[in-house]
Formats: structure tokens, C-alpha cells, sequence
């Protein structure tokens, strides 16, 4: 630690913030630059899609405390963007012409939103959402709108389109896959949420590809085209649309670094470059292995962002020797209804049903072999940490038990 003089955390969001922090509070002395090229403090991105459209009245997202980016002899905040960092030398050079030399670097530069390859994309009532600006100027135009087009049915898609129907907002849904949220929900959840989503009043289209945006003469409207799977082409017309595609990390700024990439920053079970170890990856852009999952892989989430966090600042400041191995977890609010998931969702897996989705609460318990891997909790946080628990040490469990709702899922541990 005494050889650390100074650490440069690269990317200004969630995970970054949140290792300068850990990095003081863990007493380390050292200097602590901060780079990122949005001009806000580091803030938490869960509320861009729900309370900061909706006017909930809690819309300050500032990454606590807030009086700690006040405090200019805590850290240097840089507000500027990598163009390079250098190979062979522990040093970056900034967008402004400035050059930085660092002992140990952290990179934390998330993603940004994807844009669809079709023309019409860069519409300006075309709108993506990843930071503050983007949900204050979506917010505005919902102020506005009467009827939207969500393009992907992921969580923020989903997310939004709750919102804007929240705000009196028609809302269509256009997702290439063949179900909403694919990714993080199994199908039965999947079908659920679709099912809610339409008795609130937004209309799904899936196996359907969007080809083509445009806007009338007067720049008031847009027209979607878009194929479904039998071929036959739709249009869908809207005041603004939002494209929810996911996100892509961009790490043009690595090119000839010497730092693996490969769907993210390649980085071992501490978190550091193989190619580079004083070079740290966290958040969003880290592809770490996890041994719980059985493979390394980019984790998109709140509790990632903060946990990761954590772990770098205690490997840089020698105050942590195990691994870090993180328990995939992920929420959505949507209307009023809490899903919360852990694990990640495989066909092959067995699915327990316990309770009633169709009366707003229950759970999905997803296990292979008989051993617990994961679950989906609907408006059932409280079964959240025993789920967790099994996951970690991966039990068998009796089915029968499991499938009685009755029998609390703490007691298996």
C-alpha cells in the first residue's frame, strides 16, 4: 500500500464514485483522481427510469453522502474523457491534451446506451436513457406526448413504459425477441409481467424488428416501421420513441494498452488485469469470473456497482485476500409491483412454483440437480437473503418442501 501514491479511477458513475470512497474510508493516504466527462456528481442510475420521471419527490440520486464531493482535499475530479491509455507505462492521456501518470488504475467507465443500426435513429425525439440528462429530457417530453414507442423490452424499456403510463401516457412496445425481459425473467414471469403491462393499458408487439423511423414534414411525429415474424410490415406512429436496446462499453481508449478485452475489461477473481495487474476493472465494463454461475460475465447491476466497489478499494488498500465472487441479484419496481431476481434465468433449469403470481405474490425457485441457483421474487423481498444463503452454498433441497408455500425457505438453512 506504501507504494501506491496515487490512484486514477477512470469513469465517474456508481462504481466509480463509490471506490473513491471505500478507498478513504479505508484510510488510504495516497492522491485519488476522479475522471468522467458528465459534470454531475456520481449518482446512483436505478432512478432514471421511475422516480425521476415520475415527480416521486425523491429525485436526488447524489451517491451518498453528498457533502463527500464537496470536499476538493478528498479527491481531484476531472471532468474529461481517456482517449488513451498508454502501454508500457503507467500513464492516460485526456480529450483535453493532458497527460496523467498513476500507479494503480481503476477502470469503472460502465456503458452507454446502444443505438439501433436504422435509419432515423439519431431523430431528436429519438431518445436512449442512461444518464441524468437523458431522463430529464425524456421526462420533458412525456410532459408533451401522448402516445410513445418503447424499442426493446428489457428492464429499462419495461421500466419506462410503466412510468409513462403512470403519467397518462400511451405506450407500445416493439421487441425483437420473443418475450419481454428475456434475460433476467424466466418465461412464466415473463408472461406474467406481459399480462400486467397490458391490463394497465400498453400494447406489446414481440418478433418484431424495427426498420425504419421517420418524422412528418413538420418534425411533430415519428413513423416506426417495423417486420414482424411472418414479414409483414407494421407502422406505429408516436410523439417521441425510446431506444432500449442494452448497453455496449466502449473501450476504444484501451486500443494498444496491453488490458484484455472481451466483452468488457478481462480482469481475475481480484478484479485486476491479467495482462496488468495495477490496472482494476468494477461495475458495469468489469467481465469477472464467478464461480457460482459456473462462468465470468459482465453483472449490469445496482449491488454490483457498490459491492465491486468495495472489494477494489480493500484489494488496492491490502485489506481483503478472498476473491471476489458476487451473488447475481437485480429488482424492478414496476406499477406497484416489487420483482426481484437472483441467479441467472436458464431453460434448463427445474422451476419450483411457490404461491400464486397470479395473485401478486410468490416466487420462481430455479434449481439444477436438485440444488438451488436461483429465483424470482415477486412482492416477496423477505425470502431475498435465505434464497441468497442457498444459492451460496448451493443445497439440495426436498421438493416437496419447496413446493409447499407455507414452509418458510429459511429453514432450510
Amino acid at each position: 500500500m506504501s507504494l501506491i501514491e496515487h490512484v486514477v479511477v477512470v469513469g465517474a458513475g456508481h462504481a466509480g464514485g463509490r471506490v473513491v470512497q471505500n478507498l478513504r474510508e479505508l484510510g488510504f493516504a495516497g492522491k485519488v483522481t476522479l475522471i468522467g466527462d458528465e459534470k454531475h456528481a456520481p449518482y446512483e442510475r436505478p432512478a432514471l427510469s421511475k422516480e425521476l420521471l415520475l415527480d416521486s419527490g425523491d429525485e436526488n440520486i447524489t451517491l451518498g453522502p453528498e457533502e463527500f464531493w464537496e470536499q476538493s482535499d478528498l479527491y481531484e475530479r476531472i471532468i474529461a474523457r481517456v482517449e488513451r491509455v498508454h502501454s508500457g507505462a503507467k500513464r492516460l492521456t485526456l480529450d483535453n491534451g493532458q497527460d496523467l501518470e498513476f500507479d494503480t488504475l481503476v477502470l469503472a467507465t460502465g456503458g452507454q446506451a446502444r443505438e439501433l443500426a436504422v435509419l432515423g435513429a439519431e431523430l431528436p425525439r429519438v431518445h436512449t436513457l442512461r444518464t441524468i440528462d437523458d431522463s430529464l429530457a425524456i421526462k420533458a417530453a412525456l410532459s408533451k406526448s401522448r402516445h410513445m414507442v418503447v424499442i426493446g423490452a428489457g428492464v429499462i424499456g419495461m421500466e419506462v413504459a410503466a412510468s409513462a403510463r403512470v403519467r397518462g401516457v400511451q405506450v407500445t412496445v416493439l421487441e425483437h425477441g420473443d418475450r419481454i425481459l428475456a434475460r433476467c425473467l424466466p418465461e412464466p414471469a415473463s408472461k406474467w409481467l406481459h399480462a400486467l403491462h397490458e391490463d394497465k393499458g400498453v400494447a406489446i408487439h414481440t418478433g418484431c424488428s424495427v426498420q425504419v423511423i421517420e418524422q412528418n414534414d413538420a418534425g411533430t411525429e415519428l413513423s416506426i416501421s417495423a417486420v414482424d415474424k411472418l414479414g409483414e410490415t407494421h407502422t406505429f406512429t408516436a410523439d417521441l420513441a425510446l431506444m432500449a436496446v442494452g448497453i455496449d462499453c466502449q473501450l476504444d481508449y484501451l486500443d494498444g494498452s496491453g488490458v484484455e478485452v472481451n466483452n468488457g475489461v478481462v480482469v481475475d477473481a481480484f478484479c485486476r488485469s491479467p495482462s496488468m495487474p495495477w490496472v482494476y476493472a468494477v461495475g458495469d465494463v468489469a467481465h469477472t469470473p464467478n464461480e457460482l454461475v459456473g462462468f465470468a460475465l459482465r453483472l449490469e447491476t445496482w449491488r454490483n456497482a457498490e459491492n465491486q466497489a468495495r472489494a477494489v478499494a480493500e484489494f488496492i488498500c491490502n485489506e481483503r485476500s478472498e476473491p471476489y465472487v458476487e451473488v447475481p441479484w437485480m429488482w424492478t419496481d414496476q406499477y406497484d409491483h416489487n420483482i426481484q431476481v437472483i441467479g441467472i434465468p436458464n431453460d434448463q433449469n427445474q422451476i419450483v412454483v411457490r404461491g400464486d403470481f397470479h395473485e401478486g405474490s410468490g416466487s420462481l425457485i430455479w434449481l439444477r440437480d436438485e440444488v438451488v441457483v436461483g429465483g424470482v421474487l415477486l412482492n416477496n423481498a423477505r425470502d431475498r437473503r435465505p434464497l441468497e444463503e442457498l444459492v451460496k452454498r448451493g443445497l439440495r433441497v426436498d421438493l416437496a418442501f419447496l413446493q409447499d408455500a407455507g414452509c418458510q425457505l429459511r429453514t432450510l438453512l
